[in-house]
Order: structure tokens, then sequence, then C-alpha cells
């Protein structure tokens, strides 16, 4: 039936690009249409969804939404030098198709699921898995004004409100200030989500290796820890004399009622005394810049030794495999109270931890963990939102699938199925597809087989289709007096009503991976830390952060070896402050916050980009390059393979016709850079 609904060469590359993100090759292309078997577009489905590029291109699609960055934001916008492994983990969730429900509970709670140290790889990841709880911006420099409790409540209103918005569909950011204005969602509800959160702490120094590893790293490294608490007491023996002699002469310096405070036996003091005698032994305690400059010469040369003997030791001790993690601190978590109009100064009632309360008004009942450390506040959120009977979050993440498809969802505001938002379009069919996806298990891959399957996903784009749909209508209803005409004359413009697919523009990271795979120069990736492409000076010049880099070289711009770049654009680096120029031409979102849709301009930078960005022409002259290496110095032969590399399909006779007389008046370079610059390249049809 899609032979009649889609010329068959568009549908190839229709799918390509919606399940793996790149074009399909000429070969590709050609042994799907020379296959004539009933099941062929089937089994082609099954095939790209076993491919190791389907979870980087749907990858790309949860990372919008839980806002990911590989930099922390705000003035100084540290890199983060381990948010990769997150971004890793949601590419192994997606190719092994992890059902959705664990996605979300490892994501949520991930620490909270283990009772040790990890015993598997899946346990690694539900570890790794909790680096969502610090994707979010973070202000590394409000410790140095005073301002951690700021940073603080930011933090965890980040946490909410991306939570709700990416599980859950729900705008809860309107009640951080004052009740939701259209929702019936309370300010209380948002610390009422907030307090499941209220107990989390950095766990940068948490370990990802496996139990075995952890302790065989950990008796490696006794055994230096020995050496090195060796040499830190020999080192200590030399400085003591020095530090007791400056002590000494300090306390010759006392006053009177000092000294006899100092020589007070401890049963006499009291606390006042007490905190007046630590003000003076702290005062009598020489500092390591005092201590340093009263050395000889000969101490000084023994001391910085022994310094080196450390340093030395300290190089062969084995480290752990760290990342960008979150998990509970220890002790009683600390009490959530409402902020007056958000603001962290102005706490008032006290709330406890529990869910919306137009679905459950009281509070919830916390499950135990299986780990001891942690308080299972999140491990009861995640089961909550993951839970079959929720009636938000399996409708939430069908509805982004399919707007991923059609280029629009079933709701066109898919961060927001509240009143606010907008009706759906269909809502037997978003219920349907909910209830298919949590009855198949939470399967992704099988979610998407079933939309790229129907007939629906196979229609052409072309309006024509529409006047013979109605056509068809009418003949198969019999029915001679119905008025078509009015219906053809009042078009569905925004095809709410899915009577054709909608032509689609590539998004930023398929437009920059189609121009490097078509032109050969594409490189393997397999994760690992992202790939820094070259940066103009006048950008380089312009960011304050850049100028102002540190010791760990954290706040600059590396570019990685000009043979490396050329990786898929998933793999490039997130920047906050600063966003790859041809990314952000073309509608790369900003990922301070959860993007729920990416933009789709048309823009005047956008051509030119395409016509003169280096991007572009690079790519130009390495497919003119790969053309004549694979098809020889023949004119003919070389169109047909530029035809065939850029749009996957042999060229008609007129556009044959018109590309061998253009390259009689330009070279073969210009007729690629066309070829890169039609909207057959740029759109999926």
């Amino acid at each position: 039936k899609f032979e009649k609904e889609c010329d068959r060469s568009l549908l190839v590359r229709r799918l390509y690009l919606d399940l793996t993100g790149l074009p399909p090759t000429p070969k590709e292309s050609a042994e799907f249409l020379a296959d004539k078997s009933r099941d062929a577009y089937e089994r082609l489905v099954d095939k790209l969804l076993a491919s190791p590029r389907y979870g980087e291109h749907w990858g790309r699609l949860w990372l919008d939404a839980v806002r990911y960055s590989d930099s922390n934001g705000f003035d100084w916008d540290e890199f983060r030098p381990r948010a990769w492994r997150f971004r890793d983990y949601v590419v192994r969730s997606f190719n092994s198709d992890k059902s959705f429900d664990q996605f979300i509970r490892e994501q949520l709670a991930g620490d909270e699921m283990l009772d040790g140290p990890p015993k598997s790889a899946a346990d690694q990841d539900r570890l790794i898995a909790t680096g969502y709880l610090r994707l979010g911006p973070h202000d590394n420099s409000a410790a140095g004004f005073n301002e951690q409790d700021r940073s603080r409540a930011e933090l965890l209103a980040d946490l909410t409100e991306t939570t709700s918005s990416a599980f859950l569909g729900l705008t809860m950011g309107c009640c951080r200030c004052h009740d939701h204005k259209y929702d019936p969602l309370s300010q209380a509800d948002h610390f009422r989500l907030r307090a499941f959160f209220e107990p989390v702490k950095f766990a940068d120094d948490l370990p990802l290796d496996l139990a075995p590893e952890q302790e065989a790293i950990r008796r490696k490294n006794q055994v230096f820890d020995e050496k090195i608490k060796k040499v830190e007491t020999e080192r200590e023996a030399l400085v003591a004399p020095v530090k007791e002699r400056l002590r000494a002469e300090r306390l010759a310096k006392l006053t009177p009622p000092e000294a006899e405070l100092i020589k007070l036996p401890k049963e006499k003091r009291v606390a006042e005394t007490q905190k007046q005698i630590e003000a003076i032994e702290k005062k009598l305690e020489p500092d390591n810049k005092e201590v340093n400059a009263a050395l000889t010469p000969e101490q000084t040369a023994a001391r910085d030794g022994f310094t080196k003997q450390i340093d030395e030791i300290k190089k062969q001790k084995d480290t752990y495999t760290l990342g960008l993690l979150m998990t509970d601190a220890e002790g009683k978590p600390p009490v959530t109270k409402i902020l007056l109009q958000g603001n962290h100064k102005d706490p008032r009632a006290v709330v406890q931890p529990g869910f919306i309360s137009v679905l459950n008004p009281n509070p919830a009942t916390i499950r135990t963990p299986p780990n001891p450390k942690t308080t299972g506040r999140r491990l009861t959120l995640a089961e909550w939102i993951a839970s079959p009977k929720n009636p938000l979050t399996a409708r939430v993440f069908v509805n982004r699938v399919w707007q991923s498809h059609f280029g629009q969802g079933l709701v066109a505001t898919p961060n927001d199925l509240g009143l606010a938002g907008a009706r759906p379009t269909h809502p037997e069919l978003l219920d349907w597809l909910a209830n298919k996806f949590v009855h198949d298990g939470w399967s992704v891959k099988k979610l998407h087989r079933l939309m790229v399957t129907s007939a629906t996903y196979r229609q052409a784009s072309s309006s024509y289709d529409l006047r013979n749909t109605i056509e068809g209508q009418r003949v198969k209803s019999g029915v001679a007096q119905v008025d078509f005409k009015s219906q053809l004359a009042t078009p569905d413009a925004s095809n709410s009503l899915l009577a054709r697919q909608s032509l689609r523009r590539l998004s930023a990271e398929q437009l920059r991976d189609s121009l490097l795979a078509v032109s050969g120069t594409l490189l393997d990736c397999n994760g690992g830390p992202p790939v820094w492409p070259e940066l103009s000076p006048e950008i380089l010049q312009a960011n304050p952060a850049f100028l102002d880099d540190n010791e760990a070289k954290t706040k600059g711009w590396y570019p990685s070896a000009a043979t490396n770049q050329n990786v898929r654009s998933f793999y490039l680096i997130q920047k906050r402050s600063v966003r790859v120029p041809f990314m952000e031409t073309f509608d790369l979102p900003e990922n301070s916050a959860s993007c729920p849709r990416r933009n789709e301009s048309i823009v005047a930078p956008q051509a030119l980009t395409l016509m003169n960005g280096a991007q572009a022409v690079a790519a130009a002259r390495a497919l003119a390059e790969r053309v004549k290496r694979e098809a020889g110095a023949d004119t003919l032969t070389q169109v047909d393979r530029a035809i065939a590399l850029a749009f996957q399909r042999a060229p008609g006779v007129a556009e044959r016709d018109a590309c061998v007389k253009f390259l009689q008046e330009r070279n073969l370079t210009e007729l690629c850079r066309v070829l890169l610059n039609a909207n057959e390249f740029i759109y999926v049809d």
C-alpha cells in the first residue's frame, strides 16, 4: 500500500533519517528498492532499530528534554569532564530497548536501587543515570559570594520543574511562587514534589568501579597510603621544632590574662572560657607560610625532598572511575518549607513529600530502599511516575515520539499537557498509544515500529494526496452528494488531520551529520569525552569565561585534533554559554531548561551558512573528491554518482542534462555545493 502513498526512494530516506538521524547510502537505498518482498519495509525498520546509530539519534531527543549540558552555565560556565557518561548511558538505554519505566527509575533513583557497590554493568548504569539530577545549571561561584542557600534553592527548583516537564508534561515552574493559574496545581504541590529531592547531595567521589575492582584498588592504595604516612611523619618531625619555637615566641607575647587562661586545666574550662582559649590557641599556631619562612635553607631542601617523595608515591596509586552523580546526604533530611513567592529567604509552612494533590492529597508513604544509606524518597517518586496507573507519564513520552515522526505532537505542547497547553488533536489515539506502550512493556522500539509501519506515517507529504484521499472516501462511501470541494477549499494547513505526512527540515545534528556522511568524512565514534570543534577568534575573544581560565582548564575552549572533529554532532561539546555556530544557526536549542520541541526556522543566515560556511564548503569539496574516486572522469557518471550520494536516487533525464550543462561552465565542487543546498537534501520529504 505504501507504494501508492509515498515514493519508495523518499520513504527509505525518511525512515533512515527518522530512526538513525543519517541518510541511507546509495547502496542501502538501492537494496531496499530492489527488494519486492511483502515484508521488505518491516525488515528494514527492524534493521534500523537494531543499528547502534539509532540510540545516538533518539538519545538526542531525551537529552533535549532533560537539559543535558557538558558545562555548568552561569558566568564561569565550567566544563564538566564526566557529564558524557550520562550521555552514553542514554545511548545504551535506547539501543538495548531498556523499558522506559526502568529508564525513569534509574535517572531519578538509580543509587537507591543498589545495596552496595555496583556488581554488574547494569548496576554501574544505575549510578551513572543519577547524572540526570546533576544536569541543570549550577553556579559554582555562589560560595564566593556567600550565596549557597540561593544556589541550593535553585538546584531543587530546577529538579522539581524539569522532572515535572520532562516526565509528566506539567508546568510546575508556575507553582514555585503561586498557585497555578490554569491547572489544578497548588504552590504546595511544587514543594511537596521538591521534598522528594531535599536530601540530595553531589556524589562526585562515588566510585563506579565494580565491587571486586574497588576492593583491589583499596588494597593496592593502602600500601601506598602507609608509605605516604611514613614520609609525612618524617616531614612533620623536620618542621615540628620550628613550629614549637614560633609558638613559644608568641606565647611569650601573650597578655597576663591570656597566659592565665591558656594554663587552665580542661576540667575547669567552662563554655565561655573555652571559646576564649580556642581563640588564643588559634593565634598561637603559625601558618604554613610563616613556618616555611622560618626554615633554614637545609631544612627547606629536606622538606621539599619529602614533598617530592609524597608526590611520586601518589602517582603510583590507582584511581577510581568517577562520574557526575548524586545521592542522599547522611542523616535526617532537611525540612521542606513553602517559600513565599519562591523567595528562599522567606520560608513559611512545612510540607511533607507528596504527589499532585488533585490525584492524592495525602503525604507519600516513603518506601524503604535497597540502599541503606539513602532515604527512599526519590525511589518513591520514581515508582509513582513510572506506574502504569499514572495518567501522564506514558502519554507524555508517546506524544514526544509522535512529534518526532510527524513534525507535531498529538498535543502540540509536549511539556504542557495541562489546560494552558494545546488540546489533543486525536485524544482517543493518544490514549490508545499510551495504553499500548505500557501493555508492550514500555518498549520504545515497539512504539517506534508501531508508528513508522503505519499507513499514516507512509503517506506522501504532497497536498495532492489530500484530494486523492477525499476522492477515495467519496468513491468508497458511494455518496455522490457530499461537498468535498469545500473541504479542499480550506486545506488543513497545520496537517492536524494527518491526511498527509509533514515536510520537515533536518535538525541541526541531522544536517551537519548528513553533510559529513554524503561527503564520506563522517568518523565513527562510540562515546567517550566530547569532541571540541574549532571556534573563530571573534567568538573566543568575546567570551569572558574563555579569557578568565583556571588551572584546571575548565573555563577555556580546547579544540580537539582536526583529524578527530568530524564525529556525529551528538558527540560534540555542549556548552551553555557558547554553542557551535553552525548548530546554533539551525536551531540547536538553549540547554538551561527542558526543550519540548525544536524550532524550525527559515532565516537568511541558514542559506548563507550552507552556501559559504566553512563546514558546507569543506563538505562540497570532499563530496567532489569522493565522486571523482568512485565515478572516474566521465561527466555523466559523475553526475549520476553525485546525485545518488546526495539524494540516494538516480537523476531524472532533465535533471541529468541540467547538471551536465552546469559542468561545462563550472566545476564538480560547485555542482556538489549546489546539490548540498537543494531542498531535497535539507528536508525530510
